[in-house]
């Protein structure tokens, strides 16, 4: 089974590096690698095209996390080969192992859609003491529940759709709500497939992202609610 892996970034120079390398010594490797810089203005520009010979590069205007991400999906839907889709963001690591271990568990569960893995938390090495403390950092591991803990079928992604591009936060979330309405079955594994960053540019703690957040969860209920209705015959 092939894997493709899309890699989204914006303005990430501190942490892109890492993020890119984590994901490029795995074992087995992914077969193809997407990185999608999303209008950055900093040096992360010059670090994607440094790795130009290791892995694919797309340059656009910025559209946003989603956007980005349905730039990496366009790319890897003109290779039938790809079997299998990963992400990564510019400023998590994923863990060494972990593709084999979230690759074999889809080999074995042919009837899982996809698997998601347990995510570890921690301090950006750019954080001092006083601004780690304004986080509050899960001492152990969670179950996962950002696209980068996330190993998908590409026919299941396709059978949800792309991403909204509209949000600028919540994009995974609106997605997972979709897919699960779609009858996508996301296995948990307890394997930490993830160390996510926490920092002081984490889009998801913006006051916009907390709007985007409460439309995704506002639409979530309207589609339940429609869901309902279909399943009793009322539906409205």
């Amino acid at each position: 089974m092939t894997v493709g892996v899309i890699v989204r970034v914006h303005n990430a120079e501190r942490y892109l590096e890492a993020a890119i390398e984590s994901v490029l010594v795995q074992r087995p490797a992914p077969d193809r690698v997407v990185l999608v810089d999303d209008g950055s203005t900093d040096g992360s520009v010059a670090i994607a095209d440094r790795h130009a010979d290791r892995l694919e590069v797309i340059h656009q205007e910025r559209r946003g996390p989603g956007g980005a991400i349905n730039a990496g999906l366009t790319r890897l839907a003109a290779d039938s080969s790809v079997d299998l889709v990963a992400f990564q963001d510019a400023d998590d690591l994923w863990t060494p192992g972990r593709q084999a271990a979230m690759r074999e568990h889809l080999l074995a569960n042919p009837a899982a859609d996809a698997v998601m893995g347990r995510v570890e938390h921690f301090a950006s090495e750019d954080l001092d003491a006083r601004d780690a403390a304004r986080f509050r950092i899960p001492e152990t591991p969670e179950p996962g529940a950002a696209l980068p803990s996330l190993l998908i079928r590409r026919s299941a992604l396709e059978r949800v759709g792309p991403f909204d591009e509209r949000l600028r936060a919540g994009e995974f979330l609106d997605w997972h709500h979709r897919a699960m309405a779609a009858g996508v079955r996301i296995e948990p594994i307890d394997t930490v497939v993830l160390r996510r960053r926490v920092h002081l540019q984490n889009t998801t703690r913006s006051a916009e992202a907390l709007r985007d957040y409460l439309l995704v969860a506002r639409r979530a209920i309207e589609r339940r609610r429609g869901l309902d209705g279909r399943a009793t015959g009322n539906a409205e």
